[in-house]
């Protein structure tokens, strides 16, 4: 599912370290000096903009230098992503309560009618396959025993349903596009979920409904959900800096990022 906010683009400073490889995928590798598991690494998944932003590579970088492991950030749109970042800026609001005319709607649909093909392109079945064999790659080639994932927007719906394969051993999933309840009933490792106030895709609904799926599961994975005041969705991964509960809420929820993966490459989530 691709909300409105999904396609609101705020560019993070900074000047990647990291190396785009051959696949297209974007790399950081573990400090020299990191004493954490060489046989841990994190994968970061993105919204739509896939790695035409530069957000994904600088929080990459800061999560690799935080966290003392290889980061990942695979290309799932095989370097074609659906959207570019200023395409629907008219539709959005980096904040919650603002209202839109019929008119706004309208014209939304249609920009968005000729992307529809692409859709298509980008539907689970193919993402979830090549994010699988990157990971089965990695782990061949590289001998990672224990990866941590952190998933934006669409990035999020794919940490989600990684997360009820073996592939994984935990999971940030951020406003997701959506939280289908068997896939959340299908989740086999520790989540954290971060969640924005105002969120078309993932609204209160849709999130209680999460919580108490996973709530149910006696003996289930762990699980945390985390309420961000003053966001809309795309608040972790495009923040809006100038807005101070957005530049607060995004430190938070990186923070907590961080702060879980932390405990997942340690083997301690």
């Amino acid at each position: 599912m691709l909300c409105e906010n999904c396609t609101k683009g705020f560019q993070l400073t900074g000047t990647p370290e990291g190396t785009m490889q051959p696949d297209g995928s974007y790399f950081h590798p573990r400090p020299a000096d990191s004493d954490a598991p060489a046989t841990s690494a994190v994968l970061l998944l993105t919204d739509v903009f896939g790695l035409e932003l530069n957000n994904p590579k600088v929080m990459a970088d800061e999560l690799s230098k935080s966290l003392g492991v290889d980061v990942w950030v695979p290309d799932m749109f095989n370097g074609k992503p659906l959207l570019k970042a200023d395409d629907l800026t008219p539709y959005t609001s980096p904040v919650p309560g603002k209202k839109y005319s019929i008119w706004n709607r309208v014209s939304l649909v249609f920009t968005l009618l000729p992307k529809v093909p692409g859709f298509y392109r980008i539907r689970a079945a193919v993402v979830d396959k090549l994010v699988a064999d990157f990971i089965e790659k990695l782990k061949k080639e590289r001998g990672y025993t224990t990866i941590g994932v952190t998933g934006y927007c669409f990035g999020g719906n794919v940490a989600l349903r990684l997360s009820g394969t073996d592939l994984i051993q935990g999971a940030v999933i951020a406003h997701p596009g959506g939280a289908p309840i068997a896939q959340v009933n299908a989740i086999k490792a520790p989540t954290v979920w971060l969640c924005a106030e105002e969120d078309e895709a993932f609204g209160p609904a849709a999130r209680k409904a999460a919580e108490e799926a996973l709530a149910a599961r006696k003996g289930g994975p762990a699980y945390e959900f985390v309420d961000y005041e003053g966001t809309t969705h795309g608040f972790a991964a495009r923040p809006a800096l100038e807005h101070p509960t957005v530049k607060d809420a995004f430190e938070k929820s990186f923070a907590k990022t961080i702060e879980f993966l932390g405990e997942v490459v340690k083997g301690k989530a």
